[in-house]
Formats: structure tokens, sequence, C-alpha cells
């Protein structure tokens, strides 16, 4: 198993940790770097995120993006992130933790790291020293794109003298140098409430109403799964709760399309009531033409 579309960059020495390795050096939950189920599925990634004495290593993990941010368009962004240490090698367990681990978004990969780093800035950043390693520390935000960015990039973006280096492990046992976390659950999304979801729980809602394209221009299509209860209303209000669009589908309608070429840019949420009462509100991000 691999982490399909996912890039290795700068160092190209990102880890990947799967359920199905039993090597012994990357195996889930009990490694070499630390003992972490993951936070969804089978895997998760780990990462070197601060080097006293390398000030220019980080290890990163990067992806383009399925399509370009829109300026001005708010997209929700998430992450989970995990201590490492306490591992089965002393090696690769690590002995220092810090902050600063987070998503930064790019119109293009740098061809030089080195050079780039640091800006000392991310789209979304964990802000604390974590310190526990039985937990999944939770990070989520709302971005704001002044740019039609392309990737997203893992990593810890800021310089080591402002990402609190901390020591973790003081018995001794761990000695690799570099703090390290482990990464899973990345998500950015113009559904804003997308990130917010813990895994799972609204799966059933999702299947039942989905609405597309996002962002939408002149008309948003909405489809309601094949035995799903049959929606009597729909209405669009804006971020204020005022109701601009509402309107009754047909009563065996699969898919509706509900007109939105008179709107202006911005960010509606999407109700629709059926005779055993509203669905899970959808977020939906409109573009004016």
């Amino acid at each position: 198993m691999y982490a399909t579309g996912w890039l290795n960059l700068h160092t190209q020495s990102a880890d990947y940790f799967n359920a199905c390795n039993t090597g012994g050096v990357v195996d889930v939950p009990y490694s070499q770097f630390g003992y972490q189920y993951p936070a969804d599925g089978d895997a998760y990634v780990g990462m070197a995120t601060a080097f006293p004495g390398l000030d220019w290593y980080r290890e990163m993990v990067g992806i383009e993006l399925t399509e370009p941010l829109q300026p001005g368009v708010p997209v929700c962004l998430s992450f989970k992130m995990a201590v490492g240490g306490f591992g089965s090698w002393s090696g690769n367990s690590s002995f220092r933790t810090s902050k600063g681990v987070g998503l930064k978004f790019l119109t293009q990969l740098p061809t030089d790291w080195q050079s780039y780093l640091y800006p000392n800035s991310a789209a979304l950043f964990l802000d604390e020293v974590p310190t526990d390693t039985s937990q999944w520390y939770a990070v989520s935000g709302t971005y704001t794109p002044d740019s039609a960015y392309t990737h997203l990039v893992v990593g810890n973006f800021f310089s080591d003298s402002i990402s609190e280096v901390t020591i973790l492990d003081s018995t001794g046992f761990g000695t690799f140098e570099a703090s390290y976390a482990f990464i899973d659950d990345v998500r950015a999304s113009f559904t804003l409430s997308y990130c917010t979801q813990e895994v799972g729980v609204e799966e059933a809602g999702m299947e039942a109403l989905m609405a597309y394209p996002v962002p939408c221009s002149d008309m948003l299509r909405v489809r309601i799964r094949e035995g799903a209860v049959r929606p009597l209303h729909y209405s669009l209000r804006d971020m204020a709760g005022r109701e601009l669009v509402h309107g009754l589908p047909e009563p065996d309608a699969g898919e509706f399309i509900i007109n939105t070429q008179h709107l202006p840019s911005g960010v509606y949420v999407l109700q629709v009531t059926t005779t055993q009462g509203s669905l899970p509100a959808l977020s939906v991000i409109h573009v004016s033409p």
C-alpha cells in the first residue's frame, strides 16, 4: 500500500507507516520511531520537523490539489499530528519535540528548498509544543487564499529558533536529534464543514445528499442517493442566515438544479428538508461568472 499522489519533498526522507508492514522499521502501531495507532485507516506519514545543528533539515510531503484554489474564496483546513519518540530503536527514536508543523499552499514547488526556507508562515499550523505521545493533536481552521494555489505541502515552515524545540525524552534512550511528528487525516475543502467532521460521522448524510460543482457558478446540481428519502423543500441561505433561494424539487427527482447565477460570490448554506426532517446542511461556494 502506498500514499498515492503524495510527493516526498526536500530531503525526500519522510517516512510512510502502514499496518501492512511487518519489517519492524515502519510498522503500525509500534515502529522504530514511536508507538501510535492511525487517526484514520491503516497508515500515516512521519517527518522530522526541527533539527538543531542542521537548521536546513526539514522532511516534507506534498500533493497537487484536485483543482486550484480561488483567490478570495475560503477553504477549510485540518490535519492530525502525533508526537514521535519512545520507539523500538534508539537511533530513530527522537528525544525532542517542537511546534510549527502545518500546511502551506504553493503555486509551484521550489527547486531549491534550502533557499526557500524559512518563510516563517503557514496557512495552518500547530501553535503549541506537543508533549503527549498518547494522543493525536487535531488542528483545524479556515484559510482565504490570495492566489490560485495548486499544491499543498505538509511540514514545519518555521525556523528552529521559533519552533520552541523541547526535550521530550529525558531517559537517555532516544538518540535521534530531530523533533519528529506523525501526520494523518489531512484535509482541504471548499465545503467548510468538512474539516471539522469526525471520521465517519457524516458519511450517511454526505451519501444521501451531494452538491456540485464546488465552487459553482451559474447553477448548482444537487444529487439524491437512490433509496434515500425524497426532498420536499430546499433553500440557500447566506452566512447571515437570509434565505436567498428556495424551491420544491420534483417528488421523484434523483437530481435537481438550483439557479445561482444571480447570487454574489460567497459562501452559502444548502438546507434540504424531507418527510423525516432536515438532512445535514452543506456549505456551498459560489463564484460569480
